[in-house]
């Protein structure tokens, strides 16, 4: 890299982050203080008497309402101690709920057992019928549960808690409950008490609930078992009451369950989701509960942006990564699913620039693996190999530029949209991968590299081999270095399942490649052919999923 460029970019870096730390900071601190009312909120709708009969774990750190209220500024460790009390006992008290469906549904469950063990048919078409009808009922629960635990991890904790991690939301859980109501409502059959095959309908839905209750139960212990500070050796038993009605017969007691559970239905929602305020927070109407907006930003084009472009096919490449935020994966699809609002575009910016991020180290460490193995290939070959080797290595090399201008278009169209910003410690920050592609088409510029651009023109024998190949050997050195240091963390907050290039591996199979190639005339020593096509195929298709299918053009009017 030229001196000039290298002063100037690294005066461009301290002027941004002089800027960000004056101007980001006061939003900072407007976002945490708005996300400390939600919590206060919360906390202070939460029953007294459901916090005291909550048997805490002797090593855990435990932040009362009046020491936080004797807080008149909240220091951030006291906060973030406050924080991670709350959203554990709200995943606490959300796991008690999982659990107590679970414990009622099954009670039915193991009544309907009894009537089928007992060869009462039409008894056991009637229990399972019930059953079906309670998991439907519970839709609205379940709705309101997971819109709950979906605010929550609509937080942006890492931008509140620098390195520093709390609890994540069950939100996965709770879904999963979800999906298996939504499938029960799906499915528009109903039970015909009259009809012969109900009690093959009926063994196939016992069948089914069994597995979904044994699933469901590992989640829910899970979840008992790592939450962070509360003692779950203290076990209550729901059904008791229902127990004591045992000299009544068995189809009273699923009536009776069944009135349990619709009164619990009914309390659940009112207590944990209505009085916690879920309502109000993803429904703002007060002041006290609206998102700042971060200086000098378009909301709206902001939003319109990542909703245009989380609805392309291009994240369809993308299924192998996964983003790790607050020692959580997420995968695309959880990172893309919802559209993009005020509440969570805080969030889905930081997760979507981090996706980005690790595609584009993925891409980068990918291509330079192409590009050395290319270069060795050349550099093991005969003299006059060696030529016409590095001559279609450049025209190749030449093709890539499409790719790397398309990464920085799309990089610098995020950055114009306040959709990432320079901040040095964030996992989604994208300047490291904008200075390596910027490396690239620099190189493009340079009049040693210049001279060769006109490749249909270009007399091969005047071509100063040496020169090429030391130019080509000078980039290789220079790029290496630069992106080792942004490869070398990727695992921190990337989660790669497909292996990243390997020059032997690649080397094999261009060698394999050649004997598909019908042709006689051509030698084990010109892999070198297969190598170039493959690496203008491999820039062909990041230009093409990573940015044309990504949407960047459509949201360059925005800009």
């Amino acid at each position: 890299m030229e001196i000039f460029p290298l002063i100037f970019m690294t005066f461009v870096v301290f002027v941004l982050k002089s800027f960000e730390t004056e101007q980001y900071s006061e939003y900072r601190e407007n976002y945490k203080n708005c996300i400390k009312k939600v919590v206060n909120h919360i906390r202070s709708q939460i029953g007294s008497n459901q916090i005291l009969n909550l048997k805490l774990k002797k090593d855990s750190i435990y932040i009362t309402d009046m020491e936080v209220n004797n807080q008149s500024n909240m220091f951030e460790n006291l906060f973030r101690d406050y924080y991670f009390n709350t959203i554990s006992i709200l995943n606490f008290k959300y796991t008690e709920i999982l659990k107590n469906f679970l414990d009622y549904t099954y009670f039915i469950l193991t009544i309907c057992k009894l009537f089928r063990d007992r060869n009462l048919s039409e008894n056991f078409n009637c229990c399972v019928t019930s059953l079906v009808e309670e998991v439907k009922n519970s839709k609205t629960m379940f709705e309101n549960l997971y819109n709950a635990m979906k605010f929550i991890s609509y937080i942006d904790v890492r931008f509140m808690f620098t390195r520093r991690n709390v609890p994540n939301s069950i939100i996965d859980e709770i879904d999963f409950f979800q999906q298996y109501v939504l499938q029960k409502i799906s499915k528009t059959s109903h039970f015909d008490l009259n009809s012969l095959p109900i009690l093959e309908d009926s063994e196939s839905v016992f069948h089914n609930f069994n597995q979904f209750y044994t699933e469901a139960l590992k989640k829910v212990n899970n979840l008992f078992k790592n939450n962070n500070i509360i003692d779950t050796s203290i076990k209550t038993d729901l059904i008791s009451e229902i127990k004591e009605c045992s000299n009544e017969n068995d189809s009273y007691l699923v009536y009776l369950t069944c009135i349990k559970l619709n009164s619990f239905y009914n309390e659940t929602i009112e207590t944990w989701y209505k009085n916690l305020g879920f309502e109000q927070f993803l429904d703002p109407k007060a002041s006290n509960f609206i998102p700042q907006i971060e200086p000098f930003i378009n909301l709206n084009y902001g939003i319109k942006a990542l909703n245009i472009i989380l609805r392309e096919k291009g994240w369809e490449t993308m299924d192998h990564i996964n983003i790790i935020y607050n020692n959580k994966k997420f995968n695309v699809e959880s990172i893309i699913k919802d559209p993009i609002n005020s509440i969570n575009f805080q969030i889905k910016k930081e997760h979507v620039t981090q996706l980005l991020r690790c595609r584009y180290t993925e891409i980068l460490k990918n291509f330079y693996t192409l590009f050395s193995t290319i270069l060795s290939i050349c550099k093991k070959g005969k003299k006059s190999v060696l030529h016409n080797c590095l001559i279609q290595f450049f025209n190749s090399f030449n093709k890539s530029k499409i790719m790397f201008e398309g990464l920085h278009s799309a990089i610098n169209t995020l950055n114009k949209l306040s959709i990432w910003n320079f901040s040095y410690n964030s996992h989604s920050n994208l300047l490291y991968i904008l200075k390596l592609v910027e490396d690239v088409l620099n190189l493009f510029q340079k009049k040693e590299f210049s001279q060769f651009n006109n490749f249909d023109h270009l007399d091969m024998k005047k071509v100063d081999v040496d020169k090429q190949l030391d130019l080509f050997i000078k980039f290789r050195c220079e790029f290496c270095e630069n992106l080792y240091s942004e490869y070398k963390n990727i695992k921190t907050r990337c989660c790669m399942k497909n292996p990243f290039y390997d020059e032997t591996n690649l080397i094999i199979s261009f060698r394999n490649s050649t004997n598909t190639i019908h042709n006689p005339n051509i030698q084990t020593t010109e892999i070198y052919l297969i190598a170039c096509d493959n690496l203008e195929n491999f820039c062909e298709n990041v230009y093409k999923f990573c940015y044309e299918e990504l949407g960047f053009r459509k949201i360059n009017y925005l800009i």
